[in-house]
C-alpha cells in the first residue's frame, strides 16, 4: 500500500530531522560555549598593565615579625551573584591549630 509506505517515510525523515536538529544545538551551544572564552580572552588583553614590581633589597620586615599567625573574621558576610551564601560570620583561627 503506497500509503502506509508514504507514513513510514514521513515518520523516518521526521525521525532524521530530530537527530540533525540535536546535533545542530549542540554545536550552537559548543559555538557560544567557545565565544564565551575567547571573550574572556579578549578582555584579559584589554587589562591595563600593572607597574613594575620594585622592592628595596635592604628593606626587611621586624625581627619578631611575625611571632604569631592568627586569623580572624569579624562579621564577615559573602555574597555569590546578588544573593548572601554567608552572613555575619565571626571566626578566629589560632597560631598552630588544625
Amino acid at each position: 500500500n503506497t500509503l502506509a509506505g508514504n507514513v513510514g517515510l514521513v515518520m523516518w525523515q521526521l525521525l532524521v530531522l530530530s537527530v540533525f536538529f540535536q546535533q545542530g544545538m549542540r554545536h550552537v551551544t559548543e559555538v557560544i560555549a567557545n565565544m564565551t572564552a575567547v571573550e574572556r580572552v579578549m578582555q584579559y588583553t584589554e587589562l591595563d598593565e600593572e607597574g613594575p614590581f620594585h622592592t628595596d633589597i635592604n628593606s626587611k620586615p621586624p625581627a619578631g615579625w611575625p611571632d604569631q599567625g592568627r586569623i580572624s573574621f569579624d562579621r564577615v558576610s559573602l555574597k555569590y551573584d546578588d544573593a548572601p551564601v554567608l552572613r555575619d560570620i565571626n571566626l578566629i583561627i589560632e597560631p598552630k591549630m588544625k
